[in-house]
């Protein structure tokens, strides 16, 4: 097997700037749950790998995406957050935009025949939806979500995933690179040190993390009564992992704030809202333990002793996956 990335990965401004423009602005990624932008003139203003991101239904249903970044001086065009909004106008200087992001008027500008309002229009973002999720792709072209989405799709079919109804958001922030909890979620290797509960409810013997396609890979393991896990449990590069069963699911995302700081976001759904509690519950017990030694490995990290390892063939063929796109893409 190779070897690990280079500690400087994991700790280099530099390197995760070329993540951002690379990874980040090419890839289709999860945004929010489609709940959040149901209805006209609802939104999401978020950040995604310090990209701020703008996701709006307008008032004819068509759902629209822009970088939330006026051209004339860099205001916000909406505040971080979600709710409704009845226009597109900057909190800073009041510049209106269409839906379509077309400049509509430069308030108190003055006479400026050089100001051209098709060119001095909000920069758009591809956006799409799967089931119960908005993705976006910075970098607009290619393949489009349906198409890039195929392969992982096919192993949610039969689920009833058309009949969950979103329940419930849990935030974790990080003190560790987002590829530090990446690299952690992406092997079974830790479980039985560091997950009594899972352990307790799984055949470790039997788990295994398979990479059948170049996009995604899959996690398998029998319950400890010797039958399947009854689930689905899937990650997306670069950073989406969704576990879903017949009764629901929780979907995660991992998202850089910098090179040394990362968010993780949880969302719930189910076929019944009093499963939820439960699923939260069990979350915040393994995100307790996830995060004590994903902080840990990040100050192991920072302190300049360890430069690289070794994977185990066994149990981190998908590590290596993840890491060798990682590299290749922002080398």
């Amino acid at each position: 097997m190779p070897a690990t990335l280079d500690a400087r990965w994991y700790v280099s401004p530099e390197i995760y700037e070329r993540e951002r423009r690379t990874v980040w602005s090419d890839e289709w990624t999860m945004f929010c749950p489609a709940s959040e932008v149901a209805s006209p003139g609802s939104f999401v203003a978020d950040s995604l790998a310090g990209w701020p991101v703008l996701v709006v239904r307008s008032p004819d249903g068509l759902l629209r995406a822009f970088h939330n970044v006026c051209p004339h001086r860099a205001g916000p065009i909406a505040w971080p957050g979600s709710g409704s909004i009845g226009n597109l106008v900057c909190r800073y200087h009041g510049w209106a935009f269409g839906w379509d992001g077309e400049l509509k008027s430069a308030r108190d500008f003055g006479d400026d025949p050089d100001l051209c309002p098709a060119e001095a229009g909000l920069a758009p973002i591809d956006v799409d939806v799967w089931g119960h999720l908005v993705f976006v792709r910075l970098h607009r072209g290619g393949p489009t979500l349906a198409e890039e989405l195929a392969g992982f799709v096919a192993r949610t079919v039969d689920f009833p995933m058309d009949r969950f109804v979103y329940g419930h958001r849990l935030v974790r922030h990080l003190d560790c690179n987002w590829k530090t909890y990446a690299d952690n979620y992406l092997e079974g290797y830790h479980v039985p040190l560091l997950h009594p509960s899972l352990t307790r409810a799984l055949d470790m013997s039997t788990y295994r993390v398979e990479v059948p396609a170049s996009d995604h890979c899959v996690h398998l393991c029998d319950t400890t009564e010797g039958s399947p896990s009854g689930g689905a449990w899937l990650f997306r590069y670069p950073n989406l992992a969704i576990n879903v069963y017949a009764d629901g699911m929780n979907v995660e995302r991992i998202v850089p704030v910098d090179h040394r700081r990362t968010k993780v976001v949880y969302d719930y759904f189910a076929t019944d809202p009093s499963r939820i509690d439960s699923m939260v519950e069990m979350s915040n017990v393994v995100l307790d333990e996830d995060q004590a030694i994903c902080e840990s490995v990040q100050r192991n990290l920072d302190a300049g002793v360890y430069t690289a390892g070794r994977l185990s063939p066994r149990h981190e063929g998908a590590v290596a996956w993840f890491q060798g796109r990682i590299r290749a893409e922002a080398s």
